[in-house]
């Protein structure tokens, strides 16, 4: 099935517009709940800055022929700064502590509110597609790492601006947003910019279905595409992906994406959550720049190759002692807290998530034809939530490869703590 064409495209987002304007306006959007402990605030009470903090230890072990290779780590320390500016904006920034590879930043926005249905966000923030990565905070993760889905399609932080907000008495949210398009790169170096779109519908409680797209704007540089899990393991092989321009650059760099398309549905009910996620990431082959500045060569136009992936997964959570599963995990009924004398057995949760994977990269001229790498995982985690500021992960992880490839096995441990 061939992509929209460019007439299509701007009637579908009309209509989306349009759809969502014209549905009616029935109670105010409840804020989230603030996070962190307040340590300034005005004296008519109207502004405020919150400070919160997180911190993921994990140990990571790998069985190998030799036996267990094994490593700890910080996975994430954080520090996180919120506040509200009188009735009508807020702010926020992410940092993280002296971790290496990456930025000094993640979330760094200031949002606008005119109404609960029109809220102006700007800065670098979530690219708004996908349930996992919009809606779930790393701290509120089921299982200690993300999913094939987010590692392999899902964009990440970008800079733009998006408008969002709730309408039809909270039922109904949405956003757009147009962002660089420069995720995977250090900064933004090209013309190009991406259009993001969501849209989320909650027919009861508990339960909601959303679709997401992204569609590039202009050329945007080509990039290096994902072929590592979450934890590091780089499963595309070689020399079947390895391609020497005449540039002298060495690498497969593919066109960025033209478009993602995505759909998810989430369900909490009682100890209870479903989650069901799909998207698929389309780039077709095109001419396109590379730079080969450390051979002594100007840029030149390439031949660039297409990529078309997809992933999948579907996961399952229950929590065992009966507490109510909601986004933000589970606070235990009898928790583990021996400062307020408290000595509960805290709360208990099994998970269990599916997930696929493909990657299909089309062929280059006078190179390799086109080529396919699919994977499977299959994850078992138990959860132990001592109290609700502190949790303990267990995830045993398999991921089976097509061709013959040895199966990959990974157990982790982390324990968190935040407020």
């Amino acid at each position: 099935m061939g992509m929209p064409t460019p007439h299509l495209r701007v009637l579908v987002w009309m209509s989306v517009f349009v759809s969502i304007f014209l549905l009616p306006l029935r109670a105010r959007a409840e804020a989230s709940p603030p996070t962190g402990a307040t340590v300034l605030q005005s004296r008519d009470g109207r502004s405020a800055l919150r400070v919160g903090m997180g911190l993921q230890t994990d140990l990571r072990l790998t069985p190998t022929d030799d036996g267990l290779a094994s490593t700890f780590l910080v996975r994430r320390a954080r520090i996180n700064l919120s506040g509200t500016l009188a009735p009508f904006a807020d702010v926020r920034l992410i940092t993280d502590v002296g971790l290496r590879d990456t930025p000094l930043y993640q979330d760094a926005w200031l949002e606008l509110r005119a109404a609960p249905w029109l809220r102006l966000r700007a800065g670098r923030l979530k690219v708004p597609f996908g349930y996992e990565w919009l809606e779930t905070s790393s701290t509120f993760l089921d299982f200690v790492e993300q999913s094939l889905l987010f590692s392999l399609v899902l964009p990440r932080y970008d800079q733009g601006l998006a408008l969002h907000g709730e309408l039809a008495g909270n039922h109904v949210e949405y956003w757009l947003g147009l962002f660089n398009e420069a995720s995977s790169k250090a900064r933004d170096e090209d013309r190009g910019k991406m259009l993001a779109g969501r849209l989320a519908v909650v027919p009861a409680e508990g339960v909601s279905f959303a679709v997401s797209a992204t569609h590039a704007l202009g050329e945007n540089l080509p990039e290096e595409p994902r072929g590592k899990l979450a934890t590091g393991l780089s499963f595309l092989t070689a020399p079947q992906y390895k391609v020497t321009y005449a540039t002298g650059a060495t690498g497969l760099f593919v066109a960025p994406p033209e478009w993602r398309l995505g759909a998810d549905l989430v369900s909490f009910q009682g100890p209870t959550s479903l989650k069901v996620e799909y998207a698929r990431f389309f780039s077709p082959s095109r001419e396109g720049w590379l730079t080969a500045a450390d051979q002594g060569r100007e840029d030149r136009r390439v031949h660039l190759t297409g990529l078309r992936s997809q992933a999948f997964y579907a996961s399952g959570t229950w929590v065992l002692t009966g507490e109510k599963k909601q986004e933000r995990g589970v606070e235990p009924e009898r928790p583990f807290d021996p400062g307020a004398d408290r000595y509960g057995a805290g709360a208990w949760e099994l998970g269990l998530r599916y997930g696929f994977a493909r990657l299909r990269f089309e062929g280059l001229p006078d190179h390799d034809g086109p080529s396919e790498e699919r994977l499977q995982e299959l994850t078992a985690g138990l959860n132990w939530y001592l109290n609700a500021n502190t949790r303990w992960m267990f995830n045993a992880s398999r991921y089976v490869f097509a061709g013959g490839r040895t199966p990959y096995d990974e157990l982790l441990m982390r324990i968190q703590w935040f407020f």
